[in-house]
Formats: C-alpha cells, sequence, structure tokens
C-alpha cells in the first residue's frame, strides 16, 4: 500500500531510503512483536522492507491501548522525533505480521542533520510533512463522522481491510469493533439497495 502516510510525498524520501540502506542494520520481527515500547529510550530511525507496523498509544484512565498510525512497506517506522533525541518514547511501535527493518542509528541521522544546510533543510521538512499529516487527521476526527472517515479510509486505500484486522481499523477510526461492524453493515445494505 503506497502512501498511506501522505509525508512521504512531501520529503526526499530517497535520502532516508539511501541512509537505511547504505548505514542502516536489518532487524527482524515476528507478528505482534514489539519493536518499541513506550517509555523506552529507542534511537533508530528505520525503512520497513516487508511486513505492517502498528503505532499505539495507551489512555491510561481507560486503560486501553488505541491505533494512531500504520507503516506499510517502504515507508518509514519511527518514533520522531523523539527517536532523534535520546528521548523516552511516546508510542509503542508493534510488527501487525512479521517485520524486515532497515534501522539506521539516530547518531548517523543526526549528523547527516547537523553537517550541512541540506541536512537542516531535510530536518524542518521532514518535520513541517509530519505536522501536516498528523493536524490534517487530528481535524478529519472532528470533520467526518466515523463512519465518513471509514469510507474516505477505504476510497484512499481500497487494500486495507485485506491488509489490517478490522479490530484494528476501528482503533485507527477511535469506534468500536462493533460500531465499525455497523457501519460496515449498513454499507453492504447501502449497496444492495
Amino acid at each position: 500500500m503506497s502512501n498511506f502516510n501522505t509525508y512521504m510525498t512531501g520529503i526526499d524520501a530517497d535520502f532516508y531510503i539511501n541512509l537505511c540502506k547504505n548505514k542502516g542494520e536489518l532487524r527482524q520481527y515476528r507478528k505482534n512483536e514489539y519493536i518499541q515500547k513506550e517509555g523506552e529510550i529507542f534511537p533508530y530511525c528505520g525503512l520497513l522492507e516487508s511486513g505492517i507496523v502498528k503505532y499505539t498509544c495507551r489512555n491510561l484512565a481507560e486503560g486501553k491501548e488505541y491505533n494512531i498510525g500504520f507503516s506499510f512497506p517502504g515507508e518509514f517506522v519511527a518514533d520522531y522525533p523523539f527517536c532523534l533525541y535520546g528521548m523516552k518514547a511516546e508510542i509503542s511501535i508493534q510488527a501487525v505480521t512479521d517485520c524486515k527493518i532497515l534501522f539506521c542509528h539516530s547518531d548517523i541521522i543526526n549528523h547527516e542533520y547537523d553537517d550541512t544546510v541540506k541536512g537542516q533543510r531535510l530536518a524542518r521538512n521532514a518535520a513541517e510533512q509530519l505536522f501536516n499529516q498528523i493536524y490534517i487527521r487530528y481535524i478529519n476526527l472532528y470533520r467526518y463522522t466515523p463512519e465518513e472517515r471509514y469510507i474516505r479510509l477505504l476510497k484512499q486505500y481500497p487494500d486495507i481491510i485485506q491488509l489490517i484486522p478490522l479490530k484494528e481499523i476501528a482503533s485507527y477510526l477511535k469506534i468500536t469493533p462493533i460500531h465499525l461492524s455497523r457501519i460496515r453493515k449498513k454499507q453492504v445494505i447501502g449497496m444492495k439497495e
């Protein structure tokens, strides 16, 4: 699934891909294995070669984890920018399927950022593009109903239903699996009419 993460189209992805390929280390994760847990320091950014990962945060009052994003092959895996500065992770990253990820240490990335004007421009651009993606997603939580968000998700990424379990999609849409089931049932009935 290409360009699930819209920030990818606004950055110099080749720069990061080449950095991971030339200076990264390949790591493999099994389905459901944590790559990073909230509160840990994980100073790496990676290129997902195969598999799918999810990003989650924990609501302490509810005792629940919520999916806040996914990465697919050809996309990056990181708790950016926390990974760059040796800060404790704000989120957990977990393999949805078996994964292969080329991880590049943040020291290498920071060296590239600090060493040249181009690097500084790349760092600023990455931050801006991630902010834009997150900002639009935040606005869409208010702009669209859960049903409209589901329909938009399917229009943009029709294969997502085959790749991600429905309970994970429900969490990403910030609804319950039961609510998603009702939306899907309504869609099927609407198609029959």
